[in-house]
């Protein structure tokens, strides 16, 4: 089994709810301001799935070559 570096599970857990919460908004209200909010949001937890992913990849290439 695979074990993740939490950074990659911070990043999926916040795209998701970050998404959800942004749908949610949207149909709630109209605001242009919650889109910029959120356009700030979105690249910050990629950032920390990008480093996740990046973590866990170099972690299993040590662990398969030592």
């Amino acid at each position: 089994m695979r074990k993740f570096h939490p950074f990659f599970t911070i990043g999926t857990v916040g795209m998701m709810l970050t998404a959800i919460l942004h749908i949610m908004l949207s149909f709630s209200f109209s605001l242009t301001a919650t889109n910029k909010i959120f356009g700030l949001i979105y690249p910050t937890f990629m950032a920390f799935l990008i480093i996740g992913i990046g973590l866990t990849v170099k972690k299993q290439k040590e662990m398969l070559a030592g």
